[in-house]
């Protein structure tokens, strides 16, 4: 299962503040399934940490979380997945952000389900398994 930044946002925090939220909960609820982040999700994290106000702080929960989820990058079969996705929501008239479409791609050509807190964008995506916790 892949991780979208949404939810690995709200497990950093959670796991911050110590507080056992929606996030948490999800992740003990997925037992031994096993995990992944994007690099597109990766890059989204390390953003929000450099803006954030204790940029140290979002950079060890970046570090922890990264520490049990590992990284996936793309493979020469990406980019075709990618515009493929890219293509059909446009000629859809329902286009969605750029790392959107990334994180899912890349989820959808591992044939993992994507986990996310908002999944209005991903469900407009044909073969894309998405899940949302709450």
């Amino acid at each position: 299962m892949f991780l979208d930044t949404s939810f690995c946002v709200d497990l950093i925090r959670e796991q911050r503040r110590g507080k056992h939220g929606p996030a948490t909960r999800m992740l003990r609820s997925l037992g031994d399934t096993p995990l992944f982040v994007s690099v597109f999700a990766l890059c989204e994290l390390d953003a929000g940490a450099r803006l954030s106000r204790d940029t140290e702080e979002e950079f060890r929960g970046l570090a922890k979380l990264t520490e049990f989820v590992p990284v996936v990058y793309p493979d020469p079969a990406f980019p075709g997945a990618y515009g493929e996705i890219e293509a059909h929501l446009r000629r859809n008239g329902t286009p969605i952000p750029t790392m959107d479409v990334l994180i899912a791609a890349l989820a959808r050509l591992h044939g993992e389900p994507l986990l996310a807190r908002h999944t209005e964008h991903f469900a407009r995506i044909p073969g894309l398994v998405v899940q949302t916790y709450g």
